[in-house]
């Protein structure tokens, strides 16, 4: 992701957070027209999957500000920031420099700022769609973030 510590912090202090401590991530479930924004992700952990724009939160930053950047920076999206909607815990084995990954997530509700919102990727995800149900083959995470954002699943 474009945030990554990495970008900061020298490439064997990260590796070794990596393998030391739970990091912490915002998710965001932008909810337009009744429909929920999803990415497919082109990095790993969960390369190929699809799930709800987030990352990392900065030193400094609050989880509500960290909110309102990764909606930005990943979709070029500027959002209100909504409340918590679901807070959970991922652990993948498929992370950066071959390093296990575990994150403690809290995932917001946001809306976009304008009427018009054009999606507009970053180089981290492969594609993008509106959803309006939740899909029972999506990570058991995503379908969470999806439910507390107000969509039910396939009928």
């Amino acid at each position: 992701m474009k945030d990554t510590a990495s970008n900061f912090i020298d490439h064997d202090l990260y590796k070794k957070i990596l393998e030391s401590v739970p990091i912490a991530c915002v998710d965001v479930a932008i909810v337009a027209s009744g429909r929920v924004l999803l990415v497919r992700r082109n990095d790993d952990p969960a390369k190929g999957q699809w799930w709800v724009p987030g990352g990392r939160v900065h030193k400094g930053e609050t989880l509500k500000q960290a909110a309102h950047r990764k909606a930005h920076e990943e979709v070029g999206i500027p959002c209100h920031v909504g409340p918590i909607i679901h807070t959970d815990e991922t652990i993948f084995p498929d992370g950066p420099y071959g390093v296990a990954i575990h994150s403690i997530n809290t995932c917001f509700f946001l809306y976009p700022e304008s009427e018009v919102a054009p999606v507009a990727l970053d180089t981290h995800h492969m594609e993008f769609k509106w959803v309006d149900t939740v899909d029972a083959a999506l990570h058991p995470y995503v379908k969470l973030c999806l439910s507390g954002a107000g969509l039910t699943e396939k009928g």
